[in-house]
């Protein structure tokens, strides 16, 4: 009996849970790897285009690990498919039984290892309850992202880079259909930045005093400069405001969610700072260790999670004080992906290190989430007269901070208790001041918001998206400045090349068409071969504009 695992520590993992200790073998990822034949590889010899048609053939990615699985698979009588329980890992597997059939000449017997998480109760209950096969529609799905992405990311990259329009020392000019609607985002911000046009306005203000609370309100925007001063002078020389209007209402902000992928990649990227891609290495450390479920979840919501289990737990960690079991309760999301549960907490991780922000914030989502009570709180509106000239005010203030105790992260700061006031009751005024401002354009794109961007338009998956804010920094497309985006020249150019031809190539509608072709393999819709030429259809008909173009102002030819 053979035990193939995805990564190093779920196989130590496995080993350690499972008696008696099966023949356990890691594989680091893929071992195998879609490619064109070896015909294709010299660029200059052959046209991008051919490439919509080329053959492709699996070839060996990691020869270190190609070697060790096919050592290993020679004396074993059954393999155990351990690889992530998602699409990519289902693939993994089967690039797996492809060396199998290779070593052995044919398929020995398998059986198909499924976990959410890599600790010792869930790896003895999948090991317990083996599936007999692999989950085909995720590995047609995974293929097809596969090959997609290897067809349409070599003939664009080949055709951009050979043309040397950008570059004319032929530097790489990498493309991908997500790569460029990613980069669109961070350009279209830079052009609502650049073509903003400030307007001066004024704003005048008072300091009130509420019964001991100082409170500011200000007025409407003025446009008029001498409005603005004529209005100042009449309010400077008034010593009591008059309310006009009072309003204080209750209100609730309800517990989190069950954390799913997208969420967490986004909380940390403002919390820490940190990259997305980062982050997704970090959370995915904590998992192969048995600290934290599988990081790649698009589901929010709980169907048959063990919490007794997790909160007794956590219960023997510093977080014990948070376990209120008189809360109980979890909250749930409408989302499902039918693969994995939300992220949760499955051991305690004690370091203090960036690795430990990442675990703390998982555990403390989730005790909000299943022990947190939702947060009441007080909305307050005052609107007054001071001097003829109207202004208001509104706030909040806590009267139970609920589920902030637990999970502090987003609890809002900008807090002001105010007393009850009455309609027609006059208020001190402190102070009034006039200030004259401007508007002010867009700030640039944080990696959150960017983040947010890509979830909402469908680009990518919540297993992928991490990774092409990263990509396009390193491909030297953008730059980050503090936490925000800034478009370089060259990723400047690369769009308004693409856009100047077909908006298309750009934009995020047509990867987004890809992402629900895929999607349709999946659910068994469509088959694989027929989605992936509808795809690459579309994408060949872009290529021929895009070369068309370019042939306008190059000599490229090939062969």
């Amino acid at each position: 009996m053979l035990v193939v695992a995805e990564k190093p520590s779920v196989a130590r993992m496995i080993q350690s849970s499972i008696k008696p200790s099966p023949l356990t073998i890691a594989l680091r990822g893929h071992v195998l790897e879609l490619d064109f034949p070896e015909s294709y590889s010299v660029w200059r010899n052959v046209d991008p285009r051919e490439l919509f048609r080329a053959p492709t053939e699996w070839v060996i990615r990691d020869a270190e690990a190609y070697r060790n699985l096919a050592n290993a698979l020679k004396g074993a009588g059954m393999i155990v498919l351990a690889t992530d329980n998602d699409p990519e890992g289902e693939l993994i597997a089967y690039e797996t039984l492809l060396v199998a059939e290779r070593v052995l000449g044919g398929l020995p017997r398998y059986g198909r290892m499924r976990f959410n998480a890599a600790t010792p109760s869930e790896l003895r209950r999948a090991w317990e309850s083996l599936e007999p096969d692999l989950r085909w529609s995720w590995v047609w799905k995974a293929l097809f992202r596969h090959s997609f992405d290897l067809v349409t990311g070599a003939a664009y990259t080949r055709l951009l880079t050979l043309s040397r329009r950008l570059d004319p020392n032929g530097r790489l000019i990498s493309w991908g259909s997500c790569q460029m609607p990613t980069l669109w985002f961070v350009y279209q911000r830079e052009m609502e930045i650049r073509n903003f046009k400030p307007e001066k306005y004024y704003v005048l203000s008072a300091i009130l005093d509420a019964h001991g609370v100082k409170v500011k309100v200000s007025s409407e925007p003025i446009k008029d400069a001498a409005a603005a001063r004529g209005l100042y002078a009449a309010a400077k020389g008034t010593r009591h405001a008059l309310i006009r209007d009072f309003q204080l209402r209750d209100d609730v902000e309800h517990k989190p969610l069950p954390t799913d992928t997208d969420t967490m990649l986004q909380e940390l990227s403002r919390i820490t700072g940190l990259s997305a891609s980062r982050i997704m290495a970090l959370a995915e450390e904590l998992y192969g260790d048995g600290y934290i479920s599988y990081p790649r979840t698009e589901t929010n919501m709980w169907l048959s999670t063990d919490h007794k289990s997790i909160l007794a737990t956590l219960m023997q960690t510093p977080l014990s004080r948070y376990v209120d079991l008189s809360s109980y309760g979890p909250r749930d999301g409408r989302r499902n992906d039918g693969a994995h549960p939300p992220i949760y907490p499955t051991a305690y991780y004690a370091g203090s290190d960036v690795k430990g922000r990442v675990w703390d914030y998982i555990a403390r989502r989730y005790l909000a989430n299943v022990v947190g009570r939702d947060a009441v709180l007080k909305r307050w509106r005052l609107n007054v007269d001071v001097g003829g000239v109207r202004m208001e005010a509104s706030g909040r203030y806590f009267v139970d901070e609920g589920f902030y105790n637990i999970f502090p992260y987003s609890k809002p700061k900008d807090t002001l208790w105010i007393p009850q006031l009455r309609i027609g009751d006059f208020l001190p005024v402190v102070r009034v001041d006039i200030e004259e401002k401007k508007t002010k354009p867009p700030p640039r794109l944080t990696e959150t918001e960017l983040l947010k961007l890509l979830e909402k338009h469908s680009i990518g998956t919540d297993a992928t998206r991490a990774d092409y804010p990263q990509i396009i920094l390193e491909r030297g497309y953008v730059e980050k400045k503090g936490k925000s985006f800034h478009i370089s020249s060259l990723g400047e150019m690369l769009i308004n090349l693409l856009s100047s031809v077909d908006v298309r190539l750009v934009t995020p509608d047509t990867r987004r068409y890809v992402e629900q072709l895929m999607a349709e393999v999946e659910v068994g819709k469509v088959n694989v071969k027929s989605a992936l030429e509808e795809a690459l259809k579309i994408y060949e008909e872009l290529y021929d504009k895009v070369s068309k173009s370019l042939k306008k102002d190059t000599s490229l030819s090939f062969g």
